[in-house]
């Protein structure tokens, strides 16, 4: 039930803003205020108080609406493989994230940074918890640089989740490289 809830707000949240956003568009020498895009991501799982840490890859499917050129809203979802450590599976299964987004031009029009602030859900498969989910803070920073006015690459430092599950604190940190196309 808690999936359902959390990708129902994310799509009434991503709707309303993508309603109301035509109103606010400002153009900045990159061409379209909607974009989607593809990332390869490798997150670390790890746990405050044990030695549990393992780490995946996966790739996430992003999406985002930008109201005006210093700030947008973007989700993320992701879909992930497992890792076997001491002779134990663990596995991220997915997650799915909300953020709110700021810009900071750098140099050119076409090269910027940006921070992600927001919450991910996870679902996964770690001994202790297994069939837990969980919602946590979520935050990053990226550098967007475009090749021509619609498309870019991205590379992100990124804390999916840093959570306290079951009082076990534990965090979710990924390095990101991805593709992104504007429209």
């Amino acid at each position: 039930m808690r999936v359902t809830s959390f990708i129902v707000a994310i799509g009434l949240l991503i709707s309303s803003a993508l309603a109301q956003a035509e109103i606010f568009a400002d153009g900045s020498g990159i061409e379209g205020n909607n974009y989607f895009g593809v990332i390869v991501a490798s997150p670390q799982y790890k746990e405050d108080d044990s030695n549990t840490d393992f780490r995946g890859t996966g790739l996430i499917a992003r999406g985002g609406r930008e109201f005006f050129k210093y700030a947008a809203v973007e989700g993320h979802f992701g879909i992930f493989s497992g890792d076997t450590v001491d002779d134990t599976t663990y596995q991220i299964d997915y997650m799915a994230s909300l953020f709110a987004r700021g810009n900071l031009f750098l140099f050119d029009d076409r090269a910027r940074a940006y921070m992600l602030v927001g919450l991910t859900y996870f679902a996964g498969d770690v001994p202790r918890f297994k069939g837990d989910d969980d919602v946590a803070p979520a935050f990053g920073l990226g550098l967007e640089l475009y090749g021509n006015e619609r498309n870019a690459i991205t590379f992100e430092a990124m804390r999916y989740a840093d959570g306290d599950l079951h009082n076990v604190d534990y965090k979710i940190d990924s390095i990101n490289l991805g593709y992104q196309h504007r429209f």
